[in-house]
């Protein structure tokens, strides 16, 4: 694990499951600053803004400074911004909605650039009424990412932002145009900008191999699976638990 000098860790189901720190999971982060490698947390959750998020770790006890972190609403704001768009129509959260807002790009269903959709375990189907006069409209479909489930406490599975998705696809009749959270490695880039780390030097962790192994994959970088039944494969480590990564740190 020395070879590499940036590590990312996925957040959910890996650092914590709902509101319950992974066992051990400080000791981990702890052990990834002494090595002196850079350290990260990006994850997908859009429901909640970045400062939320961060703040939930801090609560947890969790050592982080905010700008080690990156969820895919942050970073749909930054695409925003950096694609010109000044008015958005966006399905999900208030936070989120907050989020974006924050980057002087205003929220409306009139002569909207963009649609823009997110997890919001609230969402109902009148949220989807404001599209229906968009489906003819040049639009950009963007979304905080695919994700049909995610875990919660206790090994639980909930629906994720996949089947909100799908649905708004369907009333606007055309697929989505950019996924801006994992497995693009968009989140990837946001993060690194500026640190001149090449991938080869970056490990990715997380425990899901269609989002976190496949970011890793997608940017050129190593990752560490948390998973009781994949099999190893070039470039990609399997461990049972975050905790087994205190190994790796020694070897």
């Amino acid at each position: 694990m020395l070879k590499y000098n940036c590590f990312i860790f996925d957040l959910d189901g890996t650092i914590y499951f709902g509101d319950t720190l992974a066992p051990r999971a400080n000791e981990v982060i702890r052990g990834v600053r002494k090595t002196g490698a850079n350290l990260f947390f990006v994850t997908n959750n859009s429901a909640k803004t970045r400062h939320q998020l961060y703040e939930k770790l801090l609560h947890m006890g969790v050592d982080i400074q905010e700008d080690e972190l990156i969820n895919s609403g942050y970073a749909i704001g930054k695409y925003l911004q950096k694609r010109g768009f000044k008015r958005v129509l966006c399905v999900g959260t208030e936070d989120l909605k907050q989020e974006i807002a924050k980057l002087g790009i205003v929220q409306s269903s009139d002569h909207a650039e963009a649609v823009v959709v997110g997890y919001n375990k609230d969402f109902r189907l009148d949220d989807l009424t404001p599209l229906i006069p968009l489906k003819d409209e040049n639009c950009e479909l963007i979304i905080a990412n695919l994700e049909h489930s995610y875990p919660i406490s206790n090994g639980k599975m909930v629906p994720g932002a996949g089947p909100i998705v799908a649905a708004v696809e369907m009333i606007l009749n055309k697929k989505f145009d950019q996924c801006i959270g994992k497995p693009n490695p968009l989140m990837l880039e946001l993060v690194l900008d500026g640190l001149g780390i090449s991938p080869e030097m970056v490990c990715v962790v997380g425990d899901s191999y269609s989002s976190d192994v496949r970011l890793a994959k997608n940017y050129g970088a190593d990752a560490v699976l948390i998973s009781d039944y994949s099999q190893p494969e070039p470039g990609v480590w399997v461990i049972k638990k975050l905790e087994d990564l205190l190994e790796g740190f020694y070897d």
